[in-house]
């Protein structure tokens, strides 16, 4: 089965090549003695990175519901099951892939790879699993765009979220929130890498003064010191 854009018939030996790559990097997270939370995400990232750099598709066929469902139950049921097991349809199915075991995680690859760099997938770790998936719901609008994703990593890095007075995960659903709104009004893409930072960040200091002016997370007159040390690790 093809998607609509075509593609090549996968040779036997590459599919068995990719699984002794996922494999192996099962068994250096424990596989098959269950994994704990430590052991889940470092093998998480490292297939992110194999998969994306071994299976060489295009988004379209990577948005194809039916590879994920024969990489996980064919190619690779006894891991699948290994990382999930019990798992929910949509784990092993395509029918979403921002939960699928494996397909996620190719995704997470694409939107921030960036070729030029040293590192081209050193911004998977800038966002945790949760975080990630706060922006890849949201794909319709924001989510399908890797030069909008990588940016908001690269204002993510200049974040600190020390503190008990702030957390990440509402700063980041605020954030979203924001952007979405402005979506029908500005075209990212048309911006350069450049000007969008310069953008985001604005929003980034805008979401982080309304979050703690509200519910009186901090008084106002430290508002503008506080928000100042959010940002700090950009300056």
């Amino acid at each position: 089965m093809f998607v609509a854009t075509g593609g090549t018939r996968v040779d036997p030996a590459k599919l068995q090549l990719l699984r002794d790559i996922v494999v192996d990097l099962a068994k250096e997270s424990g596989f098959p003695q269950p994994p704990d939370a430590k052991q889940k995400t470092s093998f998480d990232l490292q297939l992110a990175v194999a998969l994306h750099r071994e299976m060489r598709i295009s988004p379209a066929e990577a948005a194809s519901g039916d590879v994920w469902a024969f990489l996980a139950l064919i190619v690779l049921p006894d891991v699948a099951h290994w990382r999930y097991p019990k798992p929910p349809t949509d784990r092993v199915l395509g029918s979403d892939l921002t939960r699928h075991v494996l397909g996620r995680m190719w995704w997470r690859s694409q939107l921030v790879y960036a070729p030029g760099d040293a590192d081209p997938y050193a911004a998977l770790h800038v966002l945790g699993e949760a975080a990630f998936d706060q922006i890849y719901a949201r794909r319709a609008a924001l989510g399908g765009s890797p030069h909008l994703i990588q940016s908001i990593l690269r204002t993510w890095k200049q974040m600190n979220f020390a503190g008990p007075d702030i957390t990440e995960r509402d700063i980041l659903r605020d954030f979203l929130k924001r952007l979405l709104r402005l979506a029908p009004l500005m075209l990212f893409e048309a911006l350069d890498s450049r000007a969008l930072d310069e953008e985001l960040l604005e929003i980034a200091k805008e979401t982080v003064i309304g979050y703690l002016s509200s519910g009186g997370r901090v008084s106002p007159n430290e508002i503008g010191a506080r928000t100042a040390q959010v940002f700090a690790a950009g300056s």
